[in-house]
């Protein structure tokens, strides 16, 4: 019991960090959204990313890919990772980086539901008031900045949606496929789709470029971290640690876009924290893992 209690903290501080590194990475496109298009930065953060997988991993990766029985429902989960990150960077586009956050906070509320449906995982009530004054939370620091209509609103509520499908099939399948082989395909589906609808702006300054390269890396430590997490935790715990990434949103606005965070985002952010140490702090130790849980630990020690 101590070492699936091991486990799971290992899946939360994993979490933790992807989604901090994945708010920098929002930040520093929303940063460049200004002077290249959405495309181009796409294309380049994912083939900064691919690079980056190849040196790390070399041929060893490459053959893992050709081997791997997996490579569809990796790749659909890759489809359904781009098609949220395609619609979070277009509400940044639009939105303060903190306001997209917040709607996109969504997503662990989603998640449980989905773990629920699909992984029939066992959410006690005391875990769902959790999640939902984790909601209460993003609402409260939404304030009344966020109009409730309009395309980017939409825009933030899909991404938060596909999100959710992108963690709950990780957990679902994503134990069955190295992580080296889920960081290739993933990079490499962003890269296919993206060239459909590249539009080139040059010339690039060598210290957007280096900018570029940052946010290759910074997406693929988020990705490894996450893969990573969704080995160690159920994906009920994984989706919640979502809401860690609205303080980061307010940090980064404010300093990179002199975005002031107002009262409500504090509050919403003391509600979110609380809300987390709760789910964290509050799940019991003693309870059995759910079925996925315990083939997910056989498979990790079989490997």
């Amino acid at each position: 019991m101590a070492e699936i209690a091991d486990r799971k903290w290992l899946g939360i501080l994993l979490a933790l960090a992807s989604y901090a590194l994945y708010t920098l990475h929002y930040a520093t496109m929303k940063w460049l959204g200004g002077d290249y298009s959405l495309w181009q930065l796409i294309f380049l953060r994912s083939a900064a990313m691919l690079a980056i997988t190849l040196v790390l991993g070399r041929k060893a990766t490459l053959r893992a890919f050709a081997a791997s029985p997996h490579k569809l429902p990796t790749a659909i989960r890759g489809a359904l990772q781009f098609l949220s990150a395609l619609c979070f960077y277009k509400a940044a586009n639009a939105l303060p980086l903190a306001d997209v956050t917040t709607l996109y906070s969504t997503a662990p509320l989603i998640i449980v539901v989905f773990s629920m449906l699909l992984l029939k995982e066992k959410v006690g009530l005391a875990h769902g008031l959790a999640v939902a004054l984790g909601l209460v939370g993003t609402v409260v620091a939404a304030g009344p900045s966020i109009d409730t209509a309009g395309l980017p609103v939409l825009y933030a509520l899909g991404s938060a949606l596909f999100w959710a499908l992108t963690v709950v099939l990780t957990r679902k399948s994503g134990a069955r496929e190295s992580t080296d082989v889920q960081l290739f395909t993933t990079s490499l589906v962003f890269l296919v789709l993206s060239l459909g609808f590249l539009e080139w702006r040059s010339p690039v300054s060598l210290v957007d470029l280096a900018l570029m390269a940052a946010i290759g890396l910074q997406i693929y430590l988020a990705q490894l971290c996450f893969f990573e997490a969704c080995r160690f935790a159920p994906a009920s715990v994984v989706g919640p640690m979502e809401y860690s990434s609205l303080v980061w949103a307010a940090l980064f606005g404010y300093l990179l876009f002199a975005d002031i965070p107002t009262i409500p985002v504090f509050a919403g952010a003391a509600l979110v924290i609380i809300a987390g140490l709760l789910l964290t702090l509050g799940l019991p130790s003693n309870r059995k893992p759910s079925a996925m849980a315990a083939k997910t630990e056989a498979l990790d020690a079989e490997a």
